[in-house]
């Protein structure tokens, strides 16, 4: 297989996460993939992994981790979802050649290793599904980055949920260290309509005795569920005490980065404590250096626009949060769109009262949720509000009717922040 037909192999697997609204938990198990590592040797078998499972934060808690075991001068295997604009930004190495880069995805996968490692993997796939079995995109994209790390010898992998826990892909493995970022109702239709229900599937990931567990604050609904889980192996876990970090310096905005930055410290105390030499001077310039694309980012100024990928209505409440503790003295023009499958009338809820003026817009994507005029009295009220749906239009029109001291911001969902980017940004950098 050649570079240029990466992506088409990748594209020829079913493709669950454009499909979260038609669902159901009964699409998902854990036998294909698990069947799929065994033909390819088992590549986990000698990782030591941290495995981050929860409803909002996991992917800057992962970020965190990266940077701070990056500093520390350890080989990073990073494996995080979904993408803003390559399917490599998923897969990462980080070390101390790509230390301090400038690029947002230093260390992603290059089109001819991915070729490489899917040209590897390629029979053992097609074994499988000569069966009868369907493998999904995300299940062979795990195997891949799994395969990957292994074949170069990373000193340890951060491994992201993708849906869930118990039955997520990534699941498949064994991990040295489960983290549970902040649970909230998210994905009802196939993780659970209750809090208890989301909480379970999330605390899937701790299954034996030998795991360290680092657990961040709850609702006590998906605590109770979690410790529960823990006594099941006669686990002693970490609770996470955000106060204790709150002078700490970071690179990514809002008090809610804070929760994240804490969680990656304490996990990484723990790391300690299996041999991993880090330094108080690595803790602290990662947490400074952090990169996470897309949240709470500033892409221009005057009028300031920022993009951040809340897509649920906890992560929406965080946003709404920032907005204030960063913007409240702004004039703030809210650009929203949202895939089908989120509770849209909870992230509606949260921003609006921020907003002096709404416009609503889609990605062009098959989850895009496509606004009525009906819904949107429903969700804003008296607020002034319009549907346009071309994101790149409703930006245009949000940057016309901004002022200079105005802010512009893009919100709902990682797609519809992935297409303002390409506007924004990469169209200037010639990239579009």
């Amino acid at each position: 297989m050649n570079s240029s037909e990466v992506h088409t192999y990748l594209n020829s697997f079913t493709n669950f996460e454009s499909q979260l609204h038609k669902l159901l938990p009964e699409d998902f198990n854990l036998n294909r993939i698990q069947k799929f590592l065994d033909l390819a040797g088992n590549p986990a078998k000698n990782l030591k992994i941290i495995h981050v499972a929860g409803t909002k934060g996991k992917g800057s808690t992962c970020a965190f981790l990266a940077s701070i075991l990056q500093e520390a001068g350890f080989k990073v295997g990073l494996y995080t979802s979904p993408h803003l604009h390559r399917v490599n930004e998923r897969i990462r190495i980080l070390n101390t050649e790509n230390i301090r880069s400038k690029d947002n995805f230093s260390g992603s996968i290059g089109e001819e290793e991915l070729a490489c490692v899917l040209t590897d993997l390629r029979p053992f796939a097609a074994a499988i599904q000569n069966e009868g079995n369907i493998l999904t995109f995300f299940e062979v994209l795990t195997v891949a980055a799994l395969y990957y790390f292994a074949r170069s010898q990373v000193d340890i992998v951060i491994l992201e949920t993708g849906l869930g826990g118990r039955l997520d892909a990534t699941n498949a493995v064994d991990s040295s260290i489960a983290v549970i970022t902040p649970v909230s109702l998210d994905h009802a239709r196939i993780l659970g309509s209750t809090l208890s229900q989301i909480a379970s599937e999330k605390a899937g990931i701790i299954k034996n005795s030998n795991q360290k567990v680092v657990i961040a604050p709850q609702e006590k609904q998906a605590m109770d569920v979690i410790l529960n889980r823990c006594r099941e192996f006669g686990i002693q876990p970490i609770l996470v005490c955000p106060d204790k970090y709150e002078n700490l310096r970071i690179g990514l905005k809002g008090k809610h980065q804070m929760m994240n930055a804490a969680l990656a410290v304490e996990t990484l105390t723990v790391l300690k404590t299996m041999g991993f030499k880090i330094s108080d001077e690595a803790v602290s310039e990662g947490l400074k250096h952090v990169r996470w694309p897309g949240r709470f980012e500033l892409l221009q100024e005057s009028p300031d626009v920022i993009v951040d990928c809340a897509h649920n209505g906890a992560s929406a409440q965080a946003l709404s949060r920032a907005l204030k503790e960063v913007y409240h003295h702004r004039r703030l023009i809210l650009v929203l769109g949202i895939s089908q499958d989120k509770d849209i009338a909870a992230i509606c809820y949260h921003l609006k009262d921020n907003a002096a003026r709404i416009i609503l817009t889609k990605a062009q994507h098959p989850r895009a949720h496509l606004f009525t005029q009906a819904e949107c009295n429903d969700y804003f009220g008296d607020k002034p509000f319009e549907i346009i749906e071309s994101l790149s239009q409703a930006l245009k029109k949000a940057l016309q009717i901004a002022h200079v001291q105005d802010v512009v911001v893009v919100t709902g969902s990682i797609f519809v922040v992935a297409e303002a980017i390409d506007c924004l940004v990469n169209k200037e950098r010639g990239q579009g």
